[in-house]
Order: structure tokens, then sequence, then C-alpha cells
């Protein structure tokens, strides 16, 4: 694995000098501590970065290291003449000794434009970048000498040159900054590799992005293990997590609203960048940014270093993590405090992964076919398993299957939650014989996080094919919240092969209330949860957590609902989506099996009335009340919940 660092070189203060002489110590100290690499960004006309030139400060850098390399994150090259770009960093890697990477983007920050001088061109910034990057790599790739020509939307050349020529040939490694699929399209074309960042987007979501942009290039013909998705982190450690969070937290929070006051937003955004000005409408509907909420989103890390080193650990598992570049001068943090936490990685972090083989993404690897595994003991369960079924192209989702000779049982979860939410009703029924069968729904937990298709209706499939992957026997279907909704569309696919539905606090038939349907929110609710959680996912899950049982269950149990949720990708968002709108009453009145509601009264997601409604629309159906409960009655009133399903099993 490799290791870098980053700098923006923000100056709140606007002492320049200082700024500039503390990033050249720091940088001579990195390559002492044995970091690989250095990057610089390109900014213009704000206090956000002070580094206009980058090619004048990496050739700095050149004369004062002897090792590291030189990269560049990154050059915009919308703004200015694209031979002038070449020519400035073919002198940058002849000065560097051959030592240059160098990453392209084309701009985001509206005044930026202005100040160069081309505010009026920001929405046809795609095009121009296009056209720019293959000047530069056309001028460096042919011999020298040799005359050059390109004619273009915005640029037209003749004839030109570029001297001196790089030291690397054809060209530097050339890297790309981008999340959108034009992009990604021109990166597999053209052999680029991909700089990332989670800066303005939780890490489950940059996590979905690079493993599906990995797919992508895969099936475009790109080996994998040699791609080089460089990911730039913002990371302060300390000796304790405390401090880390004390010192890092005034840098952190003037960084944030620097950027996010810097993005396009209001109505008058260019085309291309709509992405921004709502991650800004978001975030000013979620009350604003916390450092709290940054760190569990996973936008910085902030704390020890063994934390890192489990994050880390993660990230090389399920993408392929092989190359960080570290931004520890964030915000104008103080000079002692970036050393020492270049020390601090450098000593505990380096050495955990400096040998660490590249490996493929955990989700692009073939899934074996389920083994025996074994779980924790179980006196009247053997040969439990638990494993992968491909259930879209090669994405897979994650099962665990407990034998048992009694009726069968499938738990589907709610939304954002995976198979541990049934931990506590999973003993019992094992104890009573019951073969049980858990599963994470797509994107959710153990299961792959880049499905394309998360519709109720592709998770209900996905649990018949389940069914028909083990062989069950006639099971019962039991879904809790969102999982009440996934649960009935596997009941209505099954037919006569189930033979029973439970719907615990189930979002079914439906979630949102019509003219002819008073139950449950609107529609708009629903987008505005949505909206919140792309604002600040941490934040917005720790709230939905607090709200699933009617009184507080205790630290523990709220933690560990967070946690599931935060094992969520994103894409699993829009299983709620679709949720919103889906109507199965149709469905509903068509099941000829029992039907059992097991219902809080004080379900702060699924009103009481909705569940008593279930009787008008399926005479099978049966409702357990559960007074001054909420949406988890299997969690707040167990030993009820247990007798009343139990009971439903023996019938």
């Amino acid at each position: 694995m490799k290791f870098g660092i980053f700098y923006v070189l923000e100056c709140p203060d606007r002492d320049f000098p200082r700024a500039y002489r503390e990033m050249l110590e720091q940088i001579e100290y990195a390559e002492e501590l044995g970091f690989d690499e250095v990057w610089l960004a390109e900014h213009h006309g704000s206090d956000y970065g002070s580094m206009p030139s980058p090619q004048v400060a990496a050739a700095a850098i050149a004369q004062r290291t002897r090792r590291m390399r030189i990269g560049i994150a990154v050059s915009n090259l919308t703004f200015d003449w694209p031979v002038r770009i070449a020519e400035d960093y073919a002198m940058v890697d002849v000065l560097s000794g051959g030592r240059l990477d160098f990453g392209v983007g084309r701009g985001y920050q509206p005044q930026e434009f202005r100040n160069m001088g081309v505010g009026n061109l920001q929405g046809e910034s795609r095009d121009m970048f296009t056209e720019a990057l293959e000047i530069v790599r056309g001028l460096w790739s042919k011999p020298a000498g040799q005359p050059f020509s390109y004619h273009g939307k915005h640029f037209d050349l003749e004839d030109v040159d570029c001297r001196p020529t790089p030291v690397q040939r054809p060209t530097p490694p050339i890297y790309i900054a981008s999340i959108s699929p034009e992009t990604l399209d021109l990166a597999a074309d053209q052999g680029y590799n991909m700089l990332v960042t989670p800066t303005l987007m939780t890490m489950p979501e940059l996590n979905g992005f690079v493993v599906d942009a990995k797919r992508r290039l895969r099936d475009l013909g790109r080996d994998i293990l040699e791609l080089d998705f460089p990911m730039n982190w913002q990371i302060h450690l300390a000796d304790t997590e405390q401090a880390a969070v004390d010192n890092a937290r005034e840098a952190l929070t003037w960084y944030f609203d620097a950027a996010l006051s810097a993005v396009p937003q209001g109505e008058d955004v260019p085309p291309t960048y709509e992405r921004y000005a709502e991650l800004v409408s978001a975030t000013d509907e979620a009350g604003g940014i916390t450092v709290e909420g940054l760190r569990d989103g996973g936008v910085v890390y902030v704390g020890d270093p063994d934390g890192l080193i489990r994050q880390l650990d993660a990230l090389h598992d399920e993408t392929g993590l092989q190359h960080l570049i570290c931004w520890m001068r964030f915000g104008g943090l103080e000079h002692d405090k970036v050393l020492r936490s270049m020390e601090l990685f450098a000593e505990h972090v380096m050495p955990r992964f400096r040998d660490r083989a590249p490996v493929v993404p955990r989700a692009l690897r073939e899934h074996p076919a389920p083994q025996t595994t074994s779980l924790p003991p179980s006196l009247l369960v053997q040969e439990d398993t638990m494993g992968y079924l491909p259930v879209e192209n090669d994405r897979s989702i994650y099962f665990e299957h407990h034998r048992g000779s009694g009726r069968p049982i499938v738990l589907v979860h709610g939304w954002g939650a995976n198979a541990r939410a049934w931990d506590t009703t999973l003993p019992a029924l094992l104890a009573a014989g019951h073969e049980v069968i858990t599963l994470d729904l797509r994107c959710c937990g153990r299961s792959d996080k880049d499905f394309e298709d998360v519709s109720i209706a592709a998770l209900g499939e996905d649990v018949v094919r389940l069914v028909d992957h083990l062989g069950l026997d006639r099971p019962v279907i039991n879904g809790w919240s969102l999982g009440g909704a996934v649960a009935t569309v596997a009941a209505a696919q099954l037919g006569d092969r189930a033979s029973g539905l439970v719907l615990t606090g189930g979002a079914s038939p439906r979630y949102t209330a019509t003219d002819d349907w008073p139950h449950g929110g609107s529609v708009d609710d629903v987008e505005g949860t949505l909206a919140a959680v792309a604002a600040n996912r941490a934040e917005t899950f720790r709230g939905v957590a607090a709200a699933v049982c009617a009184e507080n269950p205790g630290e523990a149990v709220l933690e560990s609902i967070w946690d599931m949720f935060m094992a969520m990708g994103p894409r699993g968002d829009d299983s709620l989506r679709d949720l919103a709108t889906v109507d199965l009453r149709k469905e509903m009145a068509a099941l000829e099996v029992p039907i059992l509601l097991l219902h809080g009264t004080a379900d702060a997601f699924v009103p009481f009335s909705a569940a008593e409604a279930v009787r008008g629309v399926n005479a099978r159906a049966e409702l357990v009340e559960f007074t001054g409960v909420g949406h988890a009655p299997f969690l707040e009133d167990r030993d009820r919940y247990l007798a009343a399903l139990t009971g439903f099993l023996k019938r």
C-alpha cells in the first residue's frame, strides 16, 4: 500500500509566508518518515486554498526531496491554456527526475471560474476539460520536435510544440478526479486512474462508487488489481481519541464552512453541477454539519491510530484500497499537531499495511457456493450454514440458514437494518426446533452495496430465490417494517408454497397515505428523511434509531440499531423511496395463507390504524396489539412477541 500527504494550503489567518514555510517543512519531514508522495491542489481567489500554481510549489518541492513522488490533485484544465499547462508540468517532471503524478479536474467553485475570467463557461467545463486533457496528453506523448495540431470546439491549435518533453514516457501517470459516469468512460477508454475522496459524501457512498467504478472498468477490459484509485482522506491522529477531536474541531469546522460556501448552490447552478446544490440544500435542512457527524459518516477520520487501522482494514477488504493520501493539514491546523499526526501514522499505521497485497473488492470476488460454517453452538441445531446467493449479475446477498425439524421461517429485516436485527428472536425459534433463515437485503449488512435495482419487488424476489435455493418446505415469511412489504411480495409470489405471512410493525400493504388509505405520512415526508440522510447520514440515523422504540431501550440497543443503519450502502436509500409509493393491497387481498400482524400502538413509523385496516383487506389477518410499544415489539415486549409468533408457527 502507498501513502501520501496532501495540501490545499488553506490559510484562515492569511499569513501566507508561514503557511508555505510550514508546508515545505512538513513535506521534508514526511519524506524522512517514509511517506511515498505529496499531492498539491490548485485553487484561486479565496481563503479555501492559497496555491494558485501548484506547478511552482512542485518545482520547489522537487529540489527539497529526493525520493517522494510529486502529485497534482488537481490541475484545473478549464482555467488555463492547455499548451501552457503541458509545458509547466513537463518542467516539473524534468526538474524532479521523473517524479510527477498528474491529476486533473475541471473545477467546481463558481468564484474561481469568475476569478479566472471564464465564469460564463462553467456550464461547458466538461467539454473544455476533455479537450484540454487530449491536448496535454497529445503534446506529451508525441516525439520531441514533431508539430501537434488539434481542432476542437473550445481549442484550435495548428503546428504547436511543447518544450521540454517529460522524462516519463509516453506521459507521466494521469489521474482524473470525478464521480460522473462520463468521466468513468473517459478513464476506461484512455487508461486513466481515478482520484477519489469522501470530502463531500459519506464513506459508504464513496465505497459504493469505487466498487461500481472498478466493476465497470473491469467489464471494459481493465485488470482490477492494476487499477490505482488513490483515496484522499482528511485524517488527524493523536495519542487519544479525545485529544484528536479537541485538536481538530476548530480546523474542521472552518474547513467545511468554507467548502460548503464555495460550491455551486442556489437557483442558477451550472449544468452538470446540480449535485453540489443538492448537497448544500440537504445540509441546511439537516441543521448543518458537525464534527461528530463527519466522523460518524466516515467523511473524516479523527481519533487514535488503532481505530484508523481497523477502518483501513475494512476499506482494503471492501473496496480494494491500496493507495491512501492523508490530508493532515486542513483548515489551518497548527503545525505541531500536523507533525505529531504524521509521526503517529508513520509509527503505527504504515507498518501494518506497507506489504499488504492488492485485492479485488469483496463484492467483485467470486463468491463460493455456501459452505457449512461453524456458528455459535445450539443444543438442537446442527449443520448451520451461512453464505452468499447471487441475485443480480455478480452481486450477492448474504444469508444464514439455521437448520431445525420444525416449520421453516424466513425473517426479513427493515430498512437500513440487517440479519442481526433478529438476534433476540432467533434463539427462541431455534430452541423450539424451527428451521430459521435470516438474510441481509440488498445494500445492507454483509450483502453487496452496489445493486442497480433495490425496489421492493426486487427484494421480494430475492426472498423467493432464497426459499428455492434452500429448498424450504412451505415457510412462514416474517417481515419487519419495510421487510413487511418485502415479505408480502414474497408470499404473493410463493402462493401455496408459503404457509403464512407475519407482519411485524410491517409497512404493508401501503406505507404512505392516499385518499382511500388514510394511514401513514406522505411521500414528501419520506423524501425529507432521505434528504436529511444525504446531508448527514450518521446524525440522521441516530435520530431514526432513537425513534424505533417507544421508550429508551438503553444505549447498547440504540448503538446496535445505529450500527446496522451505518452498514447500509447509500443505494439502499432508494428502497425506502420505492416503499413510499408501493401499494400491495391487491396482493394482500389475494393471499390465501394465515396472516399475523404484531403491531405496537405507539409505533412512530407505521401507525396502528394501518395494521387495523389490514383486516379489511384480507379477512385471514389476525392482529395482536402491543399497547404502548413502538416499532420493534420483538425488542420492546420480547416475551409476548415470541409467544404470539411461536403460537402462530405451531398452527
